[in-house]
C-alpha cells in the first residue's frame, strides 16, 4: 500500500523532472520471473526503473543505505533488501530465489557498484545476476541506461531481449560456466549501448 502510495505521489514529478525514453520494453516477460541486469550510475537509477517501467522491481541494495532507519523502511517498501557485499550473504540469497521462485521480477547491477563517471565503458561484471537466474531457472533481461539520469535531460533505457544461461546442466553451473556466461551477458549489454548509438548517429545523418 506504501509502495502504491509513493508511486502515485512521485510519479508525475520523476517523470517531468528527469526524462526517460524506453526502448524495448515489450522483451520484459510477463507470466514468469526473471532477473533485469543494467548498467548503474547513480541511487537514481532503482527508483527511475520502477518509474519507467510501471513495475515494482525487488533489488539488492548494499546494507549501509538501510542504516537510516526511517530511509531503509522506505527503501524495504520499494522492494530493496540490504545485502552484505563483502561477505557471502545466505539471506540476501534467499530474498533473491525466493522472489524469482514467485514470478516476480529481480532487479540486479551487475556492475556491483555505481560508475561515477559518464564513460560509455562498463566496469567488470560481477556473476550474481548469472547464479541467480541459473538456480531459480528464470531468463536474464539485458537493459543498458544510455548516459547518467540528470535534472531535465533526456536518457533511454534500451531492454534487450531475454536469454537463458548455458552450461551442461543450467541449474549447477562450474566456475568456467558461469565466467563464460557473464561474458555473453558483459556482450550484450554492450551491444545495446552500441545499437542504440548506431542508430542515433544514422537518423543524424537522414535529416541532414
Amino acid at each position: 500500500m506504501i509502495f502504491v502510495i509513493c508511486f502515485a505521489i512521485m510519479f508525475l514529478p520523476l517523470t517531468i523532472l528527469f526524462p526517460m525514453r524506453v526502448k524495448g520494453k515489450k522483451n520484459l516477460p510477463k507470466k514468469q520471473g526473471y532477473v533485469l541486469t543494467c548498467n548503474h550510475y547513480s541511487n537514481m537509477d532503482p527508483v527511475m526503473l520502477d518509474v519507467k517501467l510501471v513495475k515494482k522491481l525487488r533489488f539488492l541494495a548494499k546494507k549501509e543505505l538501510f542504516k537510516n532507519k526511517f530511509v531503509g523502511f522506505f527503501l524495504k517498501k520499494f522492494g530493496a533488501h540490504p545485502v552484505d557485499r563483502g561477505a557471502s550473504d545466505i539471506k540476501a540469497f534467499k530474498f533473491a530465489l525466493e522472489t524469482l521462485k514467485n514470478k516476480k521480477p529481480l532487479g540486479i547491477f551487475p556492475e556491483g557498484t555505481r560508475n561515477k563517471t559518464e564513460s560509455e565503458e562498463m566496469q567488470e561484471i560481477k556473476s550474481g545476476a548469472i547464479v541467480f537466474a541459473s538456480k531459480a531457472g528464470v531468463p536474464i533481461v539485458p537493459a543498458a541506461l544510455s548516459r547518467p539520469i540528470k535534472f531535465l535531460r533526456f536518457s533511454t533505457l534500451i531492454i534487450g531481449e531475454p536469454f537463458f544461461v548455458k552450461g551442461e546442466n543450467p541449474s549447477r553451473l562450474t566456475k568456467e560456466e558461469i565466467e563464460e556466461n557473464v561474458k555473453i551477458l558483459t556482450q550484450k549489454t554492450n551491444e545495446l549501448r552500441e545499437n542504440y548509438k548506431n542508430i542515433k548517429e544514422n537518423n543524424k545523418k537522414i535529416k541532414k
